[in-house]
C-alpha cells in the first residue's frame, strides 16, 4: 500500500529564510501562514523582533503571533515594534500571573475600540496620520504641509483624568476647538487596551495651548468626567527599581551612565535602618525630555541588565 499521509505544505523562501535565521518550525510555519495574509511580510521584521521571536518559548511565540494577527493593524505604521510591543505585554502578563488564569492564552481584547468611521472622516478631513503602537496612539504631527519650525516650549498641554475607554475620536473634536493641533498621543495600557487616563497635544502656538488650559480645564468630557488641561513641562526624570541596596550614588551614575546619553544627576534614599544602603530605588536626572525618554525606552526592554538585576523602570511621578 502506498503512503497515505497528507503531502507537506509548500513553504514560501521567507520560511527557508526564518529556519536559517534559527527560528523554531512551528514559529516560522506560524509566520509563513501570516505572510499569506499580507498583514505582515518578512520585510517588515527587523533583526529586534527576530531576535526576540527565537529567544521566545515556542508556545508563547505562537500564541503572540496570534495575538498580532487578530489586532487592528490598520494605522500601525512599524508592524516590527508592534509586534515586539506584544510580546512585552506576553512577558508582563507572565509575570503577573495573568496567563494562568487563562490557559497560557492573552486576555481577550476589550470590546470598546475607536469608532473606526469617525477616525477615517478626521483624517480625510485634517490630512493627517494616526501611527498605533502598543503603548501610544500618535495623530498628526507636522500638519499635512508644513515648513516653519516645530513648535516650542510651552507649546504643548497635559490632558489627565480621561476615561480609560476614550479614544481620540473623542478627543480630537473637543481640542482642535482651541487651535491647530501638531499633534495628539493617547498613552495606552497594553495590559488592558485602555488608554491610561492621559494624552499630550502640541499645538502650533502657545496662545492656543493657553486658550485651551483656559476652556478645557474641568471640562466635562463625559457625563460628571471632568478632564484635567495643563501647561505640559518636560519629564526630565526616570525611576529605576529593585537595584543593589548596596550600590552607591557613584556605583549607580558609572553603571547607567554607561547604558544611556545625557544624564546629569542620580538621586538615593538612605534605607533608614543603615545609612550606608540605599532604599533599592534611584532617580535618573537626564538633560533633556528627549534623553530620558530614549534611556527609559532602552532600559525597560528587559534586555538590558544592570548588575544582573531585573530592573524596573518608570517615568518618575511629577
Amino acid at each position: 500500500m502506498g503512503d497515505s499521509s497528507p503531502a507537506p505544505q509548500p513553504r514560501s523562501e521567507d520560511h527557508a529564510k526564518l529556519l536559517d535565521y534559527g527560528l523554531d518550525a512551528k514559529v516560522a510555519d506560524r509566520l509563513d501562514s501570516i505572510f499569506e495574509t499580507g498583514k505582515l511580510s518578512h520585510a517588515d521584521l527587523d533583526q529586534r523582533a527576530l531576535d526576540a521571536l527565537k529567544e521566545f518559548p515556542v508556545e508563547g511565540a505562537l500564541t503572540v503571533l496570534n495575538q498580532f494577527v487578530d489586532s487592528n493593524l490598520e494605522h500601525v505604521a512599524n508592524k516590527s515594534a508592534f509586534l515586539c510591543g506584544v510580546m512585552k505585554t506576553y512577558r508582563q502578563k507572565s509575570r503577573a500571573g495573568v496567563l494562568h488564569a487563562n490557559n497560557g492564552a492573552m486576555s481577550p481584547p476589550q470590546p470598546r475600540g475607536p469608532d473606526e468611521q469617525k477616525i477615517k472622516d478626521i483624517l480625510d478631513r485634517t490630512g493627517y496620520s494616526l501611527d498605533v503602537t502598543t503603548g501610544q496612539r500618535k495623530y498628526g504631527g507636522p500638519p499635512p504641509d508644513w515648513s516653519a519650525p516645530p513648535p516650542g516650549p510651552g507649546c504643548e498641554v497635559f490632558c489627565g483624568k480621561i476615561p480609560k475607554q476614550l479614544f481620540e475620536d473623542d478627543l480630537i473634536p473637543v481640542f482642535e476647538k482651541c487651535g491647530t493641533i501638531w499633534d495628539l498621543r493617547l498613552m495606552m495600557d497594553p495590559m488592558s487596551g485602555l488608554n491610561r487616563g492621559f494624552a499630550f497635544i502640541t499645538y502650533t502656538t502657545k496662545d492656543e495651548a493657553r486658550k485651551a488650559v483656559e476652556e478645557l480645564d474641568k471640562f466635562e468630557i463625559q457625563e460628571r468626567r471632568r478632564i484635567k488641561v495643563n501647561i505640559s513641562i518636560p519629564n526630565t526624570r526616570i525611576f529605576v527599581g529593585n537595584i543593589p541596596k548596596s550600590k552607591t550614588r557613584e556605583d549607580i551614575y558609572d553603571a547607567f551612565n554607561s547604558l544611556s546619553a545625557g544624564l546629569v544627576e542620580v538621586i538615593i534614599y538612605s534605607s533608614p535602618n543603615d545609612k550606608k544602603k540605599n532604599r533599592g530605588f534611584c532617580f535618573l536626572e537626564y538633560e533633556s525630555h528627549k534623553a530620558a525618554s530614549l534611556a527609559k525606552r532602552r532600559l525597560e526592554t528587559g534586555r538590558v541588565k544592570v548588575w544582573n538585576c531585573d530592573i524596573i523602570v518608570d517615568w518618575a511621578d511629577p
